[in-house]
């Protein structure tokens, strides 16, 4: 996730090395989506678009479709309804279903929700 944030900050310590990596690797790198998650979280700490952190990290990383969908989707509801990362991923994940929350933030996005109370 070093990796990521390295090529994702305008500034980092790292980021020379990470883009002599990303020059070598492109093509067969890959990561899981939790490492998105995880980037996100650090990354709204530096004040980092997550629509944008997303959208660059699917081009150097492969991800599967559903994550990727999923990523894309949670990025956002972090950016247009300022979602935490784990709201924006519970979002998107059950976003074609029914989630059960005493949480009104996912009414927000449009979810069904069972309210619990």
């Amino acid at each position: 996730m070093d990796f990521l944030l390295a090529l994702l900050k305008p500034n980092d310590w790292l980021k020379g090395d990470a883009e002599k990596v990303l020059k070598t690797q492109r093509g067969s790198l890959w990561t899981s989506l939790i490492a998105v998650v995880e980037a996100l979280m650090v990354g709204r700490e530096f004040g980092l678009d997550p629509e944008r952190m997303v959208a660059n990290i699917v081009p150097i990383c492969r991800l599967e479709d559903a994550e990727k969908k999923v990523a894309l989707r949670a990025a956002a509801f972090m950016a247009r309804h300022k979602l935490s990362t784990f709201d924006a991923f519970h979002a998107a994940f059950a976003m074609n279903d029914v989630i059960i929350s005493s949480d009104k933030v996912f009414d927000k996005v449009g979810l069904k929700r069972i309210p619990l109370f």
